[in-house]
């Protein structure tokens, strides 16, 4: 057995190549067609609070005023997203999944009827987040300015990379940088060193009050009015780069 007789950093390591292997398999064999007719977009990565589920929602906002068909995946245990998509009355069919294999048998049904998936995972790099990899056409990484954001961020780009090897160059990924403020000496070294990282950087989002507001006010930051208009621009700018990227 790989793992007899060794500490538990490598038992740890262990467990997280089994599970890998696992869902290689499991999408090699059932769900290498997964994505020939929706665009599917996964948020993802090993460290919470970086702004994953608020760029979930927008993106899954924008989609379907753009009046496509859009399906919203939970994939985080702690479901904050769900009450935020629900109460946003707009046209986007909510689904709770968090079981890694559960969401591949379900984006497979999804894909066929809907234009658009938007995948929301849970902070950590677990299984979940592999099958999110696995089965996503995009993945963006939000990351916060700080060490210990990039160091999450760069653990998520050794898991994405492994999905890359697997799929053949897919899925596409993106680093979002977030929380940023321009004459702040962190957000600058967070720009300079993501752009190190060897994945594609977007433009991201600046540090806003608007968008730890809009899920108390069940909105996105465009229904928010004047006071919201900078981080409307801004969300706006982000939600155009991440659709055509």
């Amino acid at each position: 057995m790989c793992c007899s007789g060794a500490t538990t950093s490598r038992n740890r390591s262990c467990v997280f190549r089994q599970s890998f292997n696992r869902l290689t398999l499991k999408f090699q064999s059932n769900y290498v067609l997964l994505t020939e007719w929706s665009m599917i977009y996964g948020l993802a990565n090993s460290k919470g609070g970086v702004g994953k589920t608020t760029i979930a929602v927008h993106l899954a906002a924008w989609l379907a005023k753009k009046k496509r068909t859009v399906v919203f995946i939970e994939a985080d245990p702690q479901q904050s997203a769900s009450n935020w998509i629900e109460e946003l009355s707009l046209s986007i069919k909510l689904e709770q999944i968090s079981d890694p294999e559960a969401i591949f048998r379900r984006v497979a049904k999804l894909a066929a009827d809907a234009d658009d998936i938007v995948i929301d995972g849970p902070a950590g790099l677990s299984p979940t987040t592999r099958s999110i990899m696995l089965c996503a056409d995009r993945v963006f990484l939000p990351c916060g300015p700080s060490i210990l954001d990039l160091d999450a961020a760069g653990k998520a780009i050794e898991v994405l990379t492994k999905a890359q090897k697997t799929r053949h160059g897919k899925p596409r990924g993106f680093l979002i940088p977030n929380k940023l403020q321009k004459r702040a000496r962190l957000s600058r070294e967070m720009l300079e060193t993501a752009q190190t990282l060897g994945i594609k950087v977007l433009s991201g989002l600046s540090y806003r009050q608007s968008f730890a507001d809009a899920p108390g006010q069940a909105k996105v930051v465009s229904q928010m009015g004047a006071s919201a208009f900078l981080a409307s621009h801004e969300m706006q700018s982000l939600m155009k780069e991440m659709t055509r990227a």
